[in-house]
């Protein structure tokens, strides 16, 4: 064998041992998976069979289940509603044929966009949804496809579907897994889609096509299919009668699904978006339809469709009928044939108004959430009293009570003056009042009661956005979510709040800064008799801080000056009570008379109005005084016929202190204007800042006599001297101001009786001296000096020959002129008078030398 050869046969051993080696792990390999691969498919096998051994029959999907009625009543037992099983009651089935297309792709594009491949489950959504669990500690997510929410609510009993167990997920996965065996994905979808709860107690989109929109499902337009696709996620929350907002939002979110998986263009979705809805009128013979409706969301939230329809409850509502039917009765009265002296509102662009009515204990006892629920014209399904709207002025009791938080009183001084703000764009906003006009300096009293807008806004400045919306939110306010949005126009409205909200804030006002959550119900049973719930008497937690109950009676305090209010309402104004029964009430009216609110209370009830149109279409000059404020007033006097009037005591910690009206301190000797302030005990001014001052002017009184005024012309004047902030209003109302500069002096070397103040007597200008000492005197009244430069009218280079004070007549220096050569000079004399006041004298010379002559 060659050498070659050998080291070939040595190279091919070599290689032979590390293959076997690779070749032997690699048979170890596929060993260990084939048994890792059997022992994964008997654990799935041992889990699904666990786990499907009682597993419903699918074959049971679309039948109904046994329900029982519950009612609801009025306080005083009248029944306002039959609590009928929707399932059984709003339920028609249709054709997956006959479902819009675009209601399919909606459906899925934002419930399981996996829908056509999945079979049943998601592992991707399961997964995230195990790892956010895993995460929270606590189930926080589910990952259900359409198959598993359609096994759930459909197979599932009641308890178990409710359980959020990873057991009862494993079984709805099982389970969903079957049924997508079984039936196809056009099976399953329609099954879906005639089963799923839409709210308004409607179940399937028949129903819920017929309970929104009056049609038939096939007849939706896009924007109502993909309005409706949304609503599932959270039926109740989303319920656009009553949240019509929350609605739209959803809805945008299902497009920009639906662009995003490719069944729309973001062209089409912002068509769709922009498509006008209108809401089917049903007619219906319910006693107060809005409050019902409100009483079945606040229901559903508690218990669940399940319970509330086939629970047999018997709930009672706080709702008075009454006060409902008195309430409905004078909105629509006041906006379809008006009043005494009133034209009906709807002649001015009003077509529909909102009532709440809440007792101390802020049970509602009146919802009128539209004129007419029946009346499709003014969408009048759609509850106004929870629709956010813009409220203009009514929002500024809750500013000024932030501000007396923070060490404000009645009495503090806002200036109500032109101010402007830059604005982020690169423009200004400059507020304006109601009238166009600037009122100068206003108590805070003042400015709230007459509803000055200025003021308003630079006490917002002062207390700060997030401040402010923090305190409206523990007042009752659930909207204003985003601070970060608003600017100082807040302080007037420029934020959307609800009629039930804010009326339920004026409510902790008369509460003494306790609030309590509107209340509609007061008791609920079940079928057999049990108490489930009950309405309970706690006053309510303090939101206005350790002095809350003083600062709310403040606000009260303020809000039914009748006095106060009169310097830009008038005498009778609508917000006085013809009795003269105090009542704390406040009017707002939004931009372009889109919106007229008025909120108020007296001791026995908190009445909030709303006028306007659901569309924002605006009025016809309709504020918020005569538009909501005539059906408050109305209301009010309707409501207090026959009680005693009562009148709104002051708690402890309040002390009254005689202040001056026009700067807001105590009130002294001086003050021309003292009028009677309530403060939170300790903060009372202490101390005054109008004084009298009796000084010498001359002439017509503008200006000082010095010392250099002749007597004759001197007289003495008192001033009611205010602080020097308020110097020019004081004077533009008619307050003459001590004068602050003094008289002009005399021309400088011009005679006065009893001489000049300034004057080189000796020698006279454009004389010629020589030296070598020239006398120089004159009149100086005051401190002097005596300066010398050469040539005429110098600038610079002057040199003081002579200082003193006082002289009358006499020598006043001495020029040494031996140094200085022949030429012109300037001889300058500059007084200052007892005053400050300088006075100077110029006097041009020739020096020739020294003879054997010498001017003295």
């Amino acid at each position: 064998m060659t050498p070659e050869k050998t080291r070939s046969s040595t190279a091919r051993r070599g290689l032979i041992a590390p293959v076997r080696f690779l070749w032997r792990l690699f048979l170890a390999f596929v060993k260990l998976t084939i048994v890792g691969v059997i022992l994964a498919a008997i654990a799935i096998i041992l889990v699904y069979r666990h786990y499907s051994r009682d597993l419903p029959d699918p074959a049971q999907i679309g039948r109904h289940r046994p329900a029982e009625t519950g009612y609801i009543y009025a306080r005083d037992g009248t029944v306002l509603y039959e609590l009928v099983d929707p399932l059984s009651g709003r339920r028609t089935v249709v054709p997956f044929e006959r479902i819009p297309r675009i209601l399919i792709d909606a459906t899925v594009a934002v419930e399981d966009a996996g829908f056509w491949e999945n079979p049943g489950v998601d592992l991707r959504g399961i997964l995230r949804a195990l790892f956010l669990n895993y995460q929270a500690g606590e189930v926080v997510s589910g990952g259900s496809t359409i198959t598993q929410q359609l096994v759930r609510n459909v197979l599932l009993s009641p308890d178990e579907r409710d359980d959020l167990s990873l057991d009862r997920k494993l079984r709805e996965a099982i389970l969903a897994v079957e049924v997508s065996r079984r039936y196809s994905k056009e099976q399953i979808l329609g099954i879906y889609l005639n089963e799923v709860y839409y709210g308004n107690r409607a179940y399937g989109v028949e129903a819920a096509a017929q309970s929104y929109f009056g049609k038939h499902v096939w007849e939706l337009s896009p924007g109502e299919a993909t309005l409706l696709a949304g609503l599932p996620q959270s039926p109740t929350t989303l319920n656009p009668l009553h949240n019509l907002a929350g609605a739209k939002q959803r809805q945008r979110v299902t497009l920009d699904l639906m662009v995003k998986h490719g069944y729309l263009t973001e062209s089409e979705a912002q068509a769709i978006f922009n498509e006008r809805l209108q809401f089917a009128s049903t007619a219906t013979g319910i006693i107060a339809p809005h409050f019902v409706f409100y009483t079945l969301r606040l229901l559903e939230e508690r218990y669940g469709p399940e319970t509330l329809y086939r629970g047999g409850l018997r709930v009672v509502t706080t709702l008075d009928p009454l006060w409902q039917a008195e309430a409905e009765r004078i909105a629509r009265q006041w906006i379809r044939e008006g009043g005494p002296g009133y034209t009906p509102l709807r002649e001015r662009g009003a077509t529909n108004a909102g009532v709440v009515m809440l007792t101390p204990d802020a049970q509602i006892i009146a919802m009128v959430g539209s004129i007419d629920y029946n009346d499709p014209a003014i969408d009048g399904q759609v509850n106004v009293t929870l629709a956010p709207r813009q409220p203009g002025s009514a929002l500024k009791p809750i500013v000024y009570a932030a501000a007396l938080q923070r060490g404000w009183t009645p009495a503090t001084i806002i200036w109500d003056t032109p101010v402007t703000y830059p604005a982020g764009d690169g423009t200004v906003y400059a507020p304006r009042n109601y009238d166009n006009a600037f009122h100068g300096p206003q108590r805070l009293r003042m400015a709230l009661a007459n509803s000055l807008n200025i003021p308003a806004v630079r006490t917002l400045e002062y207390v700060g956005i997030e401040a402010f919306v923090s305190l409206a939110h523990r007042m009752g306010i659930t909207t204003l979510n985003d601070p970060r949005r608003y600017g100082l126009p807040l302080a007037l409205g420029a934020g959307e709040v609800r009629l039930l909200d804010l009326t339920a804030v004026y409510n902790a006002f008369r509460n003494g800064g306790r609030y309590r959550s509107p209340v509609a119900i007061l008791k609920i049973t079940n079928a057999r008799g049990e108490t489930l719930e009950m309405t309970d008497d706690t006053p309510g937690r303090q939101v206005l801080g350790d002095q809350g109950e003083q600062i709310a009676y403040l606000i009260t305090d303020i809000l039914s000056d009748n006095t106060a209010r009169q310097y830009m309402f008038g005498r009778n104004n609508i917000m006085e009570l013809p009795d003269g029964r105090p009542a704390a009430v406040k009017t707002g009216t939004s931009n372009e008379w889109r919106d007229s609110w008025t909120v108020g209370y007296t001791p026995d009830i908190t009445v909030g109005v709303w006028v306007g149109n659901n569309d924002n279409s605006p009025m016809q000059e309709v504020a918020g005084s005569n538009g909501a404020g005539v059906i408050w007033r109305a209301l009010m006097e309707r409501y207090h016929e026959g009680r005693p009037i009562l009148a709104f005591e002051p708690p402890d910690g309040i002390q009254d202190a005689m202040i001056c009206a026009d700067t807001g301190a105590l009130a002294g000797d001086h003050c021309p204007r003292p009028v009677n302030e309530r403060f939170v005990a300790g903060t009372a001014p202490r101390t005054s800042d109008v004084t009298l001052l009796t000084i010498g002017v001359s002439d017509d009184g503008t200006c000082l006599a010095a010392s250099y005024t002749p007597p004759e012309r001197i007289r003495q004047v008192t001033f009611v001297v205010y602080p020097s902030a308020f110097r020019a209003w004081a004077e533009a109302h008619g307050i003459p101001q001590p004068p602050e500069r003094y008289c002009p002096p005399p021309e400088a070397g011009a005679g006065r009786e009893g001489g000049a103040i300034a004057q080189i007597t000796q020698p006279m200008t454009n004389t010629t001296v020589r030296g070598p000492l020239v006398y120089i005197r004159g009149v100086a009244l005051g401190i002097y000096a005596l300066d010398i430069a050469r040539g005429q009218a110098a600038d610079t280079g002057w040199r003081t020959i002579a200082r003193g004070e006082a002289i009358r007549d006499g020598i006043l220096g001495i020029w040494q002129t031996g140094e200085d050569t022949p030429g012109e000079y300037t001889l300058r004399l500059r007084v200052t008078t007892g005053e400050g006041i300088l006075i100077e004298q110029r006097v041009l010379l020739r020096l020739e030398p020294a003879g054997t002559d010498e001017t003295r």
